[in-house]
């Protein structure tokens, strides 16, 4: 077994962890957030149309950045809950409280809420790019 330090190290370093994808996957958020306005903004923000081949490019460029952050989102959802669940075993040991006496989870939970975000998203440009000149 070891030693109640090391075990104390390791929760340390499984908090930082937690840290570290929680801050990621925000990062992840807002970095798509951001280029889906460059697309959009590329696609509805001239006087002129842009041509439809590029229009095109555009949208499947929205589908596949979409795709790309949601992707990436799963994976730092999957170890942030990785890391939740090793601090949870930890504190059994531990007899600490932090992450174990958490609020219990609901349905919308935020990993629940990114999901939404992006299935609404990769909706816009699959919308975007069935409807044709329609939309955008």
């Amino acid at each position: 077994m070891p030693s109640h330090d090391s075990l104390e190290k390791e929760y340390f370093d499984v908090s930082a962890n937690m840290r570290q994808y929680a801050n990621m996957r925000f990062a992840q958020l807002t970095l798509m957030v951001a280029a889906t306005g460059a697309l959009v903004a590329t696609m509805a923000g001239h006087d002129k149309p842009v041509p439809d081949a590029l229009s095109i490019v555009l949208k499947i460029a929205g589908i596949v950045v979409a795709l790309v952050f949601w992707a990436m989102e799963e994976r730092a959802a999957d170890y942030w809950h990785h890391f939740a669940r090793r601090a949870v075993c930890l504190e059994q040991i531990l007899g600490f409280e932090q992450y174990g006496k958490r609020p219990a989870q609901r349905f919308f939970t935020a990993t629940n809420a990114a999901r939404l975000l992006y299935i609404g998203v990769l909706a816009l440009w699959v919308s975007a790019l069935i409807a044709g000149r329609g939309l955008f």
